[in-house]
């Protein structure tokens, strides 16, 4: 009998242990895939868009989104993340039912208009969800939460254009709205710190915030950009699309792995020596796409890019847990309104990149911005 207590005393620890992080890291994960949809999906609509609608739909989502970062970032200081999850994860459910209902591209801009505004309020509710629930081990949890972000990518690389292929391109759009729902309703009962709190507005001016700020848009920019672009990009090379697919998966694929070690890492070298390591292997990596058409080269340069990308992500959440503190919320919706605007000037002026110097120069080009990244990092002040 003192056994079997002991084993449900055991159970419940663990339940609240991995519930917030696990309820966290699957509405950053929808609020993520939802987004990377349409990067494979537009191949397959019967509307057929043209390289600059592309950019429109990714334009209009990360307008949507980066408008309300503020608000989602000061009033997941002020009130429960998890209800702020809850709200965003339905209008995400109606934005995704809209779209595979959408009868063409000028329907696809409203729902992806409504698709951004709610997917905004997740990365700020969450982030300051973890910063509540894990104060100690705050690296190694943010590690396992951010397996989310390489997953969405590995998940819509093998699942997206088979599900379009073999059944219909609206279908994909439907299981995100009832997953949707589903983590929706799991989301609520989470709790944040600081609730009913005065909202703190003097985080605006703070150094480190606008440092973060501008390296995180750099860095981005290039990261929105490949996302948007490689998958038509090993198609244009003569790339079969579901390989292509393939690759695409891989480039988060070794992230699965990475992403969960990354707070272990961070721990025994630092966070900014790993920070720095990581950025400059993902520019390297990233102008190596300019030097090769080969399928099996491909997706040996797109998996060592998914190891220093997806480790990059727990990286930044530290960053601004530790900047923010008390203002976690705050600071995260300041500093992903930056880190997210890129997702409109990218992709906007990446097309005219790829018309005006053709693929292998963009590739250098993105490259490069990495790099600059590294100095707006570097000049960050942390304990």
């Amino acid at each position: 009998m003192v056994r079997r207590k002991n084993t449900l005393n055991t159970m419940n620890t663990l339940n609240q242990k991995f519930y917030p992080v696990l309820i966290a890291s699957v509405a950053f994960f929808l609020s993520y895939y939802t987004r990377l949809t349409w990067s494979i999906l537009s191949v397959y609509v019967p509307f057929k868009p043209s390289v600059n609608q592309d950019a429109h739909i990714f334009a209009i989502y990360f307008f949507s989104y980066i408008i309300i970062q503020i608000p989602a970032g000061f009033l997941s200081d002020k009130y429960s993340g998890g209800r702020i999850v809850f709200f965003s994860l339905i209008g995400l459910a109606i934005a995704s039912f809209m779209s595979g209902l959408a009868l063409n591209i000028e329907q696809e801009y409203i729902a992806s208009f409504l698709m951004g505004f709610s997917s905004g309020w997740v990365y700020p509710a969450t982030i300051n969800i973890m910063n509540y629930y894990y104060k100690e081990d705050r690296s190694i949890y943010l590690g396992y939460y951010s397996v989310a972000w390489p997953l969405a990518i590995v998940i819509a690389g093998i699942i997206i254009a088979p599900i379009a292929i073999y059944f219909s391109w609206r279908w994909v759009y439907f299981l995100s709205g009832f997953f949707s729902i589903i983590f929706a309703i799991l989301s609520y009962p989470l709790k944040t710190d600081y609730q009913e709190k005065k909202i703190d507005l003097s985080v605006i001016k703070d150094k480190n915030v606008i440092l973060i700020s501008i390296a995180g848009f750099l860095f981005f920019f290039s990261y929105w950009s490949i996302v948007l672009y490689a998958y038509k990009y090993f198609v244009s090379i003569g790339i079969d699309k579901v390989i292509a697919g393939f690759i695409f998966s891989a480039m988060a694929l070794a992230g699965l792995f990475s992403s969960a070690i990354s707070g272990f890492i961070i721990n025994k070298f630092g966070l900014m020596r790993t920070m720095v390591l990581m950025l400059f292997l993902y520019s390297i990596l990233t102008v190596s796409f300019a030097f090769t058409t080969s399928a099996i080269m491909l997706i040996i340069i797109s998996l060592l890019m998914g190891i220093a990308r997806f480790s990059l992500v727990p990286i930044q959440a530290n960053f601004l847990t530790i900047i923010g503190k008390q203002n976690t919320g705050s600071v995260t919706g300041i500093a992903n309104m930056f880190w997210q605007s890129s997702g409109i000037f990218g992709p906007l002026l990446s097309s005219y990149l790829i018309k005006s110097m053709g693929f292998e120069y963009f590739w250098i080009a993105l490259g490069i911005i990495v790099l600059v990244s590294i100095f707006f990092y570097k000049a960050i002040k942390i304990c």
